[in-house]
């Protein structure tokens, strides 16, 4: 059996007999191309249900592991520090709600230097693509890459604006195992919901001052 990635899903290939594809975590039928896939989302869960059955697979969907070097020491406060342990301890996924101004930025860049992989950054705007660049540029000193505002460069840390992160989600959705959602409220309105459903990063990390407004998104992260 095979886990594919395969412009924003998984491909399930070869499935042994017997198996009910169908009930795997976020499967459904293409009838297009005849064969069971998942939102990219799924991979984590996917994989794991397998593993948990002990059916053995070539997982060729998950992320591309590489180790991140080159972060400083980030100091967070103790509110700070409590919002990334709470995060840690939901398994690092979820949604970190602390009020504007409180240094939210902070707690993920913090994530993204502890965790040390491939790590992909969800913004909305233009400036704050520009300010997240500079605020990892101060304690990391690797490249930063940028997907918007007229920039295509890819790096190991990457910020995105989140029109980017739809239209290039296709070819990055395997690249990064954590990911990042900087106002994370814009999502689960149908407004490129699907950059958050084409990555397969394991760990999602959402920012906002606003949680009454993220419902939907929930799921996602």
């Amino acid at each position: 059996m095979r886990l594919r990635y395969d412009q924003g899903t998984i491909r399930i290939e070869e499935p042994p007999p017997g198996l009910d594809v169908g009930r795997l975590p976020g499967v459904r039928w293409d009838p297009r191309v005849r064969l069971f896939r998942a939102p990219g989302r799924f991979h984590a869960e996917l994989a794991g249900e397998l593993a948990r059955r002990g059916i053995p697979f070539d997982d060729q969907a998950g992320p591309i592991r590489s180790n991140v070097s080159g972060w400083s020491s980030v100091e967070l406060r103790p509110y700070q520090s409590a919002a990334l342990a709470a995060w840690a301890v939901a398994g690092r996924r979820g949604l970190v709600v602390l009020p504007t101004g409180s240094g939210k930025t902070r707690v993920a860049i913090a994530a993204m230097a502890a965790q040390g992989e491939p790590s992909l950054c969800l913004v909305p705007t233009r400036i704050l693509l520009a300010q997240w660049a500079d605020e990892i540029g101060k304690v990391y000193s690797g490249e930063v890459g940028r997907l918007g505002d007229g920039a295509r460069v890819l790096a190991d840390v990457t910020i995105a604006t989140f029109e980017s992160a739809y239209r290039w989600g296709p070819a990055i959705g395997r690249r990064f195992g954590l990911l990042v959602v900087d106002e994370a409220h814009h999502f689960g309105k149908g407004v490129r919901d699907e950059a958050l459903e084409m990555s397969v990063a394991a760990r999602r990390l959402g920012l906002t001052a606003t949680p009454g407004d993220v419902p939907e998104t929930l799921g996602r992260l």
